[in-house]
């Protein structure tokens, strides 16, 4: 049995999903606004904020990156699948 979306009792969980991931790369991207005024006022305090994001984002396995990947176009797929067969408005 297929559920379709009913308006008002969609699980809120699936309803932020995207959100929640966009906001944070949109964060991600913004984190560069300030950054760069301290860069412009204090460059070795920026560098040290680079550098320490880096290897923040080094540290993390390679494994991760590429779970996650698969996981967003694999929800991505699945949501326009759902959307052609007409299940998902």
């Amino acid at each position: 049995m297929v559920r379709r979306h009913v308006r008002g009792r969609a699980d809120r969980w699936t309803l932020r999903a995207r959100p929640a991931f966009l906001y944070v790369m949109y964060g991600l991207l913004l984190w560069s606004v300030p950054v760069g005024l301290i860069g412009g006022v204090w460059p070795d305090g920026a560098a040290a904020i680079v550098r320490a994001m880096r290897g923040y984002f080094e540290a993390l396995p390679e494994p991760l990156y590429a779970l996650f990947g698969t996981g967003y176009l694999g929800y991505t797929a699945a949501r326009t699948w759902g959307k052609v067969k007409g299940v998902e408005r």
